[in-house]
């Protein structure tokens, strides 16, 4: 099974609600059409609501859960 290159990308603490919004929104014009990757973000924990918020309907989209 060939590997898949994944992009991810965080930013700590900085930004804000409406940054976040902005981020997303963007990241999500900016990538559609694009395949041959996947695609991952991770949010500061106070973010995490507004950042789900904003990926709702996108396609395989999944919250990981801390075990």
């Amino acid at each position: 099974m060939a590997r898949r290159p994944l992009v991810m990308g965080n930013w700590k603490l900085n930004g804000s609600k409406a940054f976040t919004k902005e981020l997303i929104e963007g990241l999500k014009a900016e990538l559609q059409g694009v395949t041959g990757c996947d695609v991952a973000i991770a949010p500061p924990v106070m973010y995490l609501g507004t950042a789900e918020a904003a990926l709702a309907g996108s396609q395989n989209c999944f919250r990981c859960t801390k075990r």
